[in-house]
């Protein structure tokens, strides 16, 4: 993965990086206005380190949102976006349009904290602590200890999250899928990856799994994943 132009070099920077124009006169001309700012957007969301100045961008990017009778409407939204984007000079270089229908689907929807937020869920950790008769006098039923987790369940990145983050231009997106998803798995920077799964496999190993089955279903209420 390359590193972005410097942040302090501005817009004008990363514009001349992405569309190097046949005349350097042109640039000043096409970063103005929406054509400036859909730059500075392209730039800000290819990077987790996001200075103040990209906040007039960045409000105008997310502040795109079209609705329908059912509230936001998603795709229109994207296309909007995507549109919005597509007003870069550079947005048509080879290799640009993928990158900005990337941008465009998962710009907030591809970090660490939003993949786990959105794709939480509950595993459960239990063991069969004994028998009991069944009620009806039939066969013996199994008293179960029964902890539940908290835990991710998505462990691959959707296309565009793909797309986004493994950009050349990408900086310090990236991100890493610690553990296993029956038990308590998530996501993490990349930059993080290996001191967290040493510290999930220390926290998860040993007696804490001794002994135990981990399943993402509740084994009380019926057939176990």
């Amino acid at each position: 993965m390359q590193t972005l132009p410097a942040l302090r070099a501005g817009a004008l920077a990363f514009a001349c990086a992405l569309a190097p124009l046949a005349h350097a006169s042109d640039a000043a001309d096409l970063l103005t206005g929406i054509p400036r700012l859909a730059c500075e957007a392209t730039l800000c969301l290819s990077s987790s380190l996001q200075p103040g100045e990209c906040s007039p961008s960045l409000e105008h990017y997310f502040g795109i949102k079209r609705f329908n009778r059912h509230g936001l409407d998603w795709n229109a939204t994207v296309a909007a976006r995507r549109s919005f984007l597509g007003q870069c000079p550079a947005a048509t270089d080879p290799g640009m349009p993928e990158r900005v229908d990337a941008i465009s689907h998962g710009a907030g929807k591809c970090d660490a904290n939003y993949l786990n937020r959105a794709y939480a869920a509950l595993a459960y950790q239990w063991r069969i602590r004994g028998y009991r008769q069944a009620t009806d006098g039939g066969t013996r039923e199994p008293v179960y200890e029964v902890h539940a987790l908290d835990t991710v369940t998505l462990t691959e990145l959707p296309a565009w999250c793909v797309t986004y983050n493994d950009h050349a231009w990408t900086h310090e997106l990236s991100v890493r899928y610690v553990g296993e998803p029956r038990m308590g798995g998530h996501w993490v920077k990349a930059e993080d990856f290996e001191a967290a799964q040493a510290r999930w496999d220390a926290q998860h190993g040993g007696t804490w799994a001794q002994g135990w089955n981990f399943t993402l279903t509740d084994p009380r209420r019926g057939s176990i994943d």
